[in-house]
């Protein structure tokens, strides 16, 4: 007399990581549930997209208000130097100096921020690795994405700095000079 032996689980070795899923379906043609180390990698990297989106969107608004934040202080620079450009122009500086000298220190400002930023991301992920260190984990700040980001900060620089450097370029000598008082 045999007795049936019900078992609650099962354990199923795949010979490879790619054959998962196809192992995975045929159990369950066979009406059994299954789970995998698979499902929850799936799982982790649908949760990891969505981190990176609202991140990355959180990361959007702030470059937006950094750009606007450049902009305005070029523009309130050029306001404030127009008796400077005025004079710059009488003595014979040429449109494309003045724009060069603008255009640079809108560049100069983004890339001054993006070092702010690349230390203080270095920092942090330097705390996070001492933080994690008891669970094995190491964080690091890749060079492409520091050369990426100092890219990226130098062509804000020269978008959002391209409008005051036009206007400064654009004024008339004896405008500028008038101006004020």
């Amino acid at each position: 007399a045999k007795k049936a032996t019900a078992y609650n689980q099962v354990l199923v070795k795949a010979a490879d990581l790619k054959s998962v899923p196809e192992v995975e379906s045929q159990i369950k043609a066979l009406g059994y549930e299954t789970s995998s180390y698979e499902d929850m990698r799936k799982s982790l990297e649908e949760q990891s997209r969505a981190i990176q989106l609202i991140l990355g969107g959180i990361g959007a608004v702030s470059l937006l208000v950094a750009a606007i934040g450049i902009a305005n202080t070029m523009v309130m620079s050029v306001t404030e130097r127009t008796r400077e450009i005025g004079i710059r122009k009488a003595i014979g500086a040429d449109r494309a100096t003045i724009l060069l000298q603008f255009l640079m220190e809108a560049v100069v400002l983004c890339m001054l921020g993006c070092a702010i930023g690349i230390f203080l991301s270095w920092c942090i992920l330097r705390l996070a690795t001492t933080i994690a260190a008891d669970a094995g984990l190491q964080f690091a700040l890749s060079g492409g994405v520091v050369a990426l980001a100092a890219i990226f900060c130098f062509a804000i620089g020269v978008i959002f700095g391209l409008y005051p450097a036009n206007k400064a370029a654009k004024m008339k000598p004896i405008d500028a000079l008038h101006y004020g008082g």
